[in-house]
């Protein structure tokens, strides 16, 4: 009897053994399948051009090489290196020119160490009359990455043409994994170890197939709860976040002020706002939200032509029915002026924006832009989430949202005409919750 149940305790440790690791491997999923992958990013680009960030140890001496679907290897015209003393890490951009739209590419990294290596694929972008589709995701923290590893591969087989990250794309002020806030001035050593860390770690950077990725910030990632442009560290952070998210001027894209930029393709004019570094007080309500002078700069860029008008930012604009962050909230007679000259202008406008942790759909008054207009608030692909925020704060603009949940956007742009259809589909980590189509 005594020899059975020792046995019989054996096979029932050994299958309480198992099945612990099983949960072990189903549950914990934030380390990388991978210790030896780069972080990979593919950064602006157009229809002959690209540039592709890398991040990884700097004792290592690594090789790019391209090669086109016939297996012809494909020249890399440059490559620029960015490190800092006392950091274990470095970043490289690596630019590409002469190359063919609708031509798919191998990227092969190779290194002295026969570990570290790597495979990618990628394509430059066709401009034509084609629907568009774009996923975008803001509020991104390394402290979830069991979300993370999840809802990334996730967004990326819906096989978007290009991804926004529209805010809050890494935590700067968090330490040890734990949000910290204001209460730390965050420097710009801690600013580089935190991009170092996120890059990573992240998902999203370990993807087989890369696509061209267009960004801006918001308080997190420009390393201040909240920041204005006071913030002491604003030149210094926006160097190292254009760094880690490379953006430069090409055949569609602008240079705009501090972060920002303009990506003008297939019949959309993308503006990416910078909406810290140039932030007056919350106190100050007759105070800039984006500044003066990227203020005629937008107004530049929506000058001419009959693109759609996209405006991106890192907090809401439409926001002052809650107590957060919003352009309306903090700094009302600025944004009346704001909506008043856009309306001058007399073209279609769209607002994108993060921040809240949650997706909204607002549809903006006719009255105070002259047309159709709606925001879109896209906020929390994986981050701590607060369950009940659209009951809590009613807004009366409203027609759709969920909250609670990890989440992204596909949006489907096709021109039609004069107008464009713009198919705008919500999703959390497990479906897809919101499906709406409309005309502007």
């Amino acid at each position: 009897m005594k020899i059975v149940v020792l046995i019989t305790c054996l096979v029932l440790s050994s299958c309480s053994s198992n099945i612990l690791q099983s949960l072990i491997s189903n549950e914990i999923t934030s380390r990388a399948e991978s210790n030896y992958q780069f972080s990979i990013l593919q950064g602006t680009t157009d229809s002959k051009s690209t540039v592709i960030r890398f991040v990884y140890p700097n004792f290592l001496q690594p090789i790019y090489e391209v090669y086109d679907s016939k297996n012809n290897k494909v020249h890399v015209t440059s490559v620029r290196d960015f490190e800092r003393k006392a950091f274990e890490f470095k970043v490289s951009h690596v630019f590409i020119e002469n190359l063919t739209p609708d031509e798919s590419y191998r990227l092969v990294v190779k290194t002295q160490d026969k570990q570290w290596k790597d495979t990618r694929y990628f394509k430059t972008l066709k401009n034509s009359d084609e629907n568009l589709r774009v996923l975008v995701a803001s509020c991104m923290s390394d402290s979830f990455n069991e979300i993370g590893n999840k809802i990334w591969p996730k967004a990326f087989a819906h096989n978007p043409d290009v991804v926004f990250l529209t805010g809050d794309n890494l935590y700067a002020d968090v330490y040890s994994g734990i949000y910290i806030g204001s209460k730390i001035p965050t420097s710009i050593e801690h600013l580089w170890r935190r991009h170092i860390d996120h890059a990573m770690l992240m998902k999203v950077y370990r993807m087989e197939k890369l696509v061209p990725t267009f960004t801006t910030w918001d308080d997190h990632d420009y390393g201040l709860n909240n920041g204005d442009k006071s913030y002491k560290n604003k030149e210094q952070s926006a160097e190292i976040f254009k760094i880690f998210f490379p953006t430069f001027k090409n055949e569609f894209v602008s240079l705009g002020k501090g972060v920002g930029s303009s990506f003008k393709f297939r019949g959309n004019n993308f503006l990416f706002l910078d909406g810290r570094s140039f932030r007056d007080s919350e106190n100050k309500k007759d105070g800039y939200h984006f500044g003066v002078e990227q203020r005629a700069w937008i107004q530049k860029q929506l000058a001419n032509g009959n693109n759609l008008n996209w405006l991106i930012g890192g907090d809401q604009f439409f926001g002052a029915y809650h107590p957060y962050e919003s352009f309306e909230g903090l700094h009302p007679i600025e944004f009346k002026k704001f909506l008043s000259e856009l309306k001058k202008l007399n073209k279609r406008y769209l607002f994108v924006s993060g921040d809240r942790h949650l997706v909204e759909v607002m549809k903006i008054s006719e009255k105070d832009l002259g047309s159709k207009s709606f925001e879109y608030t896209i906020s929390g692909m994986h981050t701590k989430m607060y369950p009940g925020s659209l009951e809590r704060d009613p807004n009366p603009r409203r027609v759709d949202g969920f909250d609670g949940e990890p989440n992204y956007v596909i949006f489907d742009i096709k021109k039609e005409g004069e107008k464009s259809m713009v198919k705008f589909r919500a999703f959390s980590l497990e479906k897809e919750k919101i499906s709406r189509v409309d005309m502007f």
